[in-house]
């Protein structure tokens, strides 16, 4: 056999004669491979002479076609044949393109286009009409390409815009598991034998990278991770050590990087810039690389936008309420999204605890990569869009809450990470469609139980299929024994009703767009409920002590936060330390307590300050030795003289109003979920919030009373 190299094309004209018994046309050929008939001729001279080299009879006859003359034998010895031969690599204009891209990025010196069309084997014309459309791409980046003649083409731009430009370009032609392969060194699942041409595209690119470093640079982010607070995703890990391999390269080459001074002392400030300080002093003992502050910030912005494995962060409480008290501005926001998904899909998200708590541990690294400006991707953005279309519109109506908080503008890619947080929200409720459709039990009630009761209960059956309407009955003849023996799931009533052993709504008799909301709301809980029984009952109906000792609890926690209760209005401090000095002051007992409180409550500001943005309120909470019961207060400060506070988002807000949460580090999750009720209803209740603002000291405590009562009755009927 005579070693030929052959075009792609050739072997494929080859492999469609050898599987033609009959005379085919060159028409036919052209038609099967989608190219014209001309582009066949040009080839048929190669495919000629390789079949002639190889002992291959090939008959050409007018108007009807070419035959190979071949036994099957010799045709499978041909097919064979075919399968060792050596392909002229020849690259597609997207393949071309990327690799001038790649050269004009690493290269100081103007590149002449002789050198293009010599190692990619096309003409200077072809290459020039390629750089017209590496000219598109690299404005991307603001970049310029600047064409010289007779000297060459170069490209000028920043630092940063070149390493953008690069990392792109490599996510652009290589999938995750393929960058997740260059780090192992497995660099088998790419190559491929080149003996034709001395480089193929996903070779070259891979080369933006000097792989002898990244096995020390994996090393390093690995021992790492135990100083963060979270576990990378692999998508993180993985742009992290390319962004790190790609950064020592260009240091070497002495093109190194600057930031703004604001944001580099902004990031000083974080506690992910001293895990960040301390892979790069690593990588400086070990690679003999000198990294300046500024490198240093860049590796800090990509921690603080790294997204977590499994959603969240060790440090997150395990509860979902303290969760929420710690996140709490962005908590608020969600809910906003959420509320927005609900309005558009039309189904009732607002007590899926897993979307909340997903789409908070998602945004909060989000945010931070808006407001860095740092490159999302979402490999599967295009399915979402093709598979999700309609989630995917309302997922960005939900984006707009974010974009107006931190005047940002969302990008598709993170739109496409709401949508499936949202989607698996929308997805399951479709799932427990038939628990979402349970009939309910419900009684109407008002003063008479005549007139105003009928019309209401009409109305009702209008708007809800799912509600039996056991009796309309007047509120004195509501009574524990007649709900129970007639399994009453729900009171809506058109009047105040004090307490009962059942949810109560009360509505319109009209009943408005508000109440239908409303009562929805409820039935969701009343959903949530009946599932969280089914769960406690298996364990509780047989185990009468630990159904005392869990209303126990929650009773003792509802005593503590009455009894401990304190308010005090027209306080004058100066700033926020100043007010948590007065708190510790006034709760704690002895010098000890006082320090221990003051501590932890400082120590948790200085992880941030959780303030409701545009009512000048500020929650203080914090696990301390302090207090050996669950505490609940309120501080009104002077109106002369408020203090100023930072929010999430770095923006100085006025304080007003401060409440006060804490809890001894003995209390057990029934305790904390009973003072955690309060925080819900700071973001749940926009009116508790007012009272909180406004109200009198017995304004207060009734209102807290009210909250608490709802929550002990709910456990009760729970357990």
């Amino acid at each position: 056999m005579v070693d030929l190299l052959i075009t792609s094309r050739a072997k494929q004209i080859l492999e469609i004669i050898c599987n033609t018994l009959d005379s085919i046309t060159v028409k036919k050929i052209s038609e099967r491979l989608g190219v014209s008939t001309r582009t066949v001729l040009r080839e048929m001279p190669t495919v000629e002479k390789w079949l002639k080299d190889n002992g291959f009879e090939l008959v050409k006859k007018p108007r009807i076609g070419i035959k190979l003359i071949a036994a099957l034998e010799d045709r499978e010895r041909l097919k064979r044949l075919l399968d060792r031969e050596l392909i002229e690599k020849t690259f597609t204009p997207e393949e071309r393109q990327s690799l001038i891209i790649s050269e004009l990025l690493e290269r100081k010196e103007p590149t002449k286009l002789f050198y293009f069309s010599s190692i990619l084997k096309v003409s200077e014309g072809t290459i020039s009409h390629d750089l017209d459309k590496v000219e598109n791409w690299i404005k991307k980046y603001k970049l310029d390409l600047v064409r010289r003649p007779g000297l060459g083409v170069y490209l000028k731009g920043n630092e940063e815009a070149f390493r953008k430009a690069m990392i792109n370009l490599l996510y652009e032609n290589l999938d995750e598991n393929q960058m997740l392969n260059i780090i192992r060194q497995n660099l088998t699942a790419i190559t491929q034998t080149q003996q034709s041409i001395e480089i193929s595209t996903k070779n070259r690119l891979i080369n933006l990278i000097d792989k002898e470093i990244i096995k020390e640079i994996e090393m390093v982010i690995q021992a790492a991770e135990g100083d963060l607070e979270y576990n990378l995703t692999d998508s993180s890990y993985t742009g992290l050590i390319v962004h790190l391999a790609l950064a020592i390269q260009r240091i070497k080459n002495n093109e190194k990087i600057t930031m703004k001074d604001d944001m580099l002392k902004e990031l000083i400030h974080s506690d992910e810039y001293e895990i960040a300080e301390k892979i790069a002093n690593q990588i400086s003992k070990s690679l003999g690389v000198d990294i300046p502050k500024d490198e240093i910030g860049y590796i800090t912005m990509h921690l603080k936008g790294s997204k977590m494995r499994n959603g969240v962060y060790k440090s997150d409480f395990k509860d979902i309420d303290e969760f929420i008290i710690d996140n709490f501005e962005l908590t608020k926001l969600v809910n906003q999204m959420i509320k927005i998904a609900e309005n558009e899909s039309g189904y009732s998200l607002k007590h899926n605890e897993n979307l909340l708590v997903g789409l908070v541990s998602h945004l909060r690294p989000a945010i931070d990569r808006l407001k860095m400006n740092l490159d999302i991707r979402n490999p599967l953005l295009l399915k979402i869009k093709e598979i999700y279309p309609e989630i995917f519109e309302i997922s960005k109506k939900c984006a707009q809450v974010i974009n107006k908080r931190f005047n940002v503008e969302m990008p598709e890619t993170e739109i496409g990470f709401i949508a499936m947080h949202i989607g698996a929200a929308i997805e399951k409720k479709r799932q427990l469609g038939s628990m979402a459709n349970r009939i309910y039990n419900v009684v109407v009630a008002c003063t008479s139980g005549i007139g105003t009761s009928k019309l209401l209960a009409t109305r009702l059956k209008k708007e809800f299929k799912n509600l039996h309407i056991v009796d309309t009955v007047s509120t004195v003849q509501i009574k524990e024994k007649w709900l129970k023996e007639n399994k009453i799931d729900l009171i809506i009533s058109t009047v105040y009703v004090d307490e009962a052993p059942v949810p109560i709504v009360n509505v319109n008799p009209l009943l408005l767009e508000d109440d239908i909301e409303k009562i929805g709301s409820i039935l969701e809980k009343l959903d949530a409920h009946i599932e969280n029984t089914v769960k406690i009952n298996y364990k509780l109906d047989c185990n009468l002590k630990e159904r005392a000792s869990a209303l126990r609890d929650y009773g003792e926690g509802v005593f503590e936060i009455l009894e401990g209760f304190f308010f005090e209005e027209n306080l004058n401090v100066d700033n926020i330390d100043e007010l948590i000095d007065h708190i510790s002051n006034s709760v704690g007992t002895n010098i000890e307590d006082i320090n221990s409180i003051n501590n932890d409550l400082k120590a948790r500001e200085k992880d941030g300050s959780t303030i409701l943005s545009g009512k000048e309120f500020t929650l203080l909470h914090c696990r301390t030795k302090g207090v050996n019961t669950l505490r609940l207060g309120l501080i009104r400060l002077s109106n002369e003289n408020p203090i100023s506070c930072s929010n999430n988002n770095g923006e100085k807000e006025k304080i007003k109003t401060a409440l006060i949460m804490m809890t001894p580090f003995d209390k057990n999750r029934r305790h904390l979920e009973t003072i955690s009720e309060i925080s819900r209803c700071i973001i749940d209740e926009p009116r508790f919030v007012d009272i909180l603002a406004l109200g009198t000291s017995e304004d207060i405590y009734n209102e807290v009373n009210r909250i608490l009562n709802r929550f002990l009755n709910s456990k009760i009927n729970m357990i």
